[in-house]
């Protein structure tokens, strides 16, 4: 199923292991597989981002559109194999901007209400201690905390990887020091699907287009069912009813993930969550309550 090259690095006296997997496609029957793991999921409020013009995400809409996105992070707390944190949100650091930053030149307007640490911190979990780091991608909105993991292990799509700390990273609206210290981090790079604890509970699902290796994440949860968090494959249900793909992302790439995802939504019972979508947003329940 999995092909894993491990690769040694040799850093400052320390040998640090990361390791290359390349998967094949998670298939339908292990997504309908039943998981006897009974994890927990909760979801952070890690800011908001106010996009003044929505025809940069959707050209179906008019330039004039504006919308308030939320910005969730998540925590998976499997019961025997440890913790994932899936994205990490607007940088903590905004918070002390009352009336919060501007972004891209006034394309957004960045917001950080409460910080990520102090709401990992309601739930008992220190960022040193988790076990799993698992970015959708590493935009602004996604990475900003990312540092807190560094001694987590890095689950990362390997194009994405290169990118983020190549010299072109900016192009691809990448900070690199929203995420520096995850460079030597201990890294699983992925080329494709991944399943995050072997038991088929949290299963990554490789979706590039938006980025280069962005990724969406499958959970089974044994009362609320399963359900995808969409990463930035869509950013508000208009994106999905209309198909509706972003300025900059990569067209061919970004059909071929709608497809993936559109497949496994016919043919499970998994829901989808559209993490940026503001009324969605309004809907789910926040930590310290989780769902499982």
């Amino acid at each position: 199923m999995k092909k894993s090259i491990k690769i040694m690095i040799k850093l400052s006296g320390l040998m640090m292991l990361s390791s290359l997997v390349e998967a094949k496609p998670v298939t339908i029957g292990q997504l309908n597989a039943q998981s006897y793991a009974n994890i927990k999921l909760y979801i952070l409020d890690c800011g908001t981002v106010k996009a003044r013009d929505l025809s940069l995400f959707n050209p179906h809409i008019a330039k004039s559109e504006h919308m308030d996105m939320a910005v969730p992070c998540y925590v998976i707390k499997h019961p025997t194999k440890g913790s994932l944190v899936w994205d990490a949100g607007l940088q903590d650091n905004i918070s002390k901007s009352p009336d919060g930053v501007e972004a891209f030149q006034g394309a957004f307007h960045l917001t950080v209400k409460k910080t990520m640490l102090a709401q990992l911190q309601e739930i008992g979990l220190d960022p040193k201690e988790v076990t799993y780091f698992a970015p959708s991608h590493l935009h602004l909105d996604h990475g900003g905390n990312a540092n807190y993991f560094a001694q987590s292990t890095l689950l990362i799509q390997e194009s994405e990887y290169q990118v983020a700390f190549s010299k072109d990273a900016a192009n691809y609206g990448f900070d690199i020091s929203h995420y520096s210290a995850l460079k030597h981090a201990k890294r699983v790079s992925l080329k494709g699907d991944y399943d995050v604890f072997g038991d088929g509970s949290t299963i990554i699902l490789s979706t590039p287009g938006h980025s280069p290796g962005h990724q969406s994440l499958y959970v089974k949860l044994a009362e609320t069912g399963p359900i995808i968090l969409s990463g930035d494959l869509y950013h508000f249900k208009e994106n999905r009813t209309t198909y509706g793909i972003p300025v900059w992302n990569d067209k061919k790439l970004t059909i071929q993930s709608f497809a993936k995802i559109d497949n496994i939504l016919d043919n499970t019972s998994a829901k989808l969550w559209i993490q940026h979508d503001p009324e969605e947003a309004k809907s789910k329940i926040m930590s310290p309550l989780f769902y499982k």
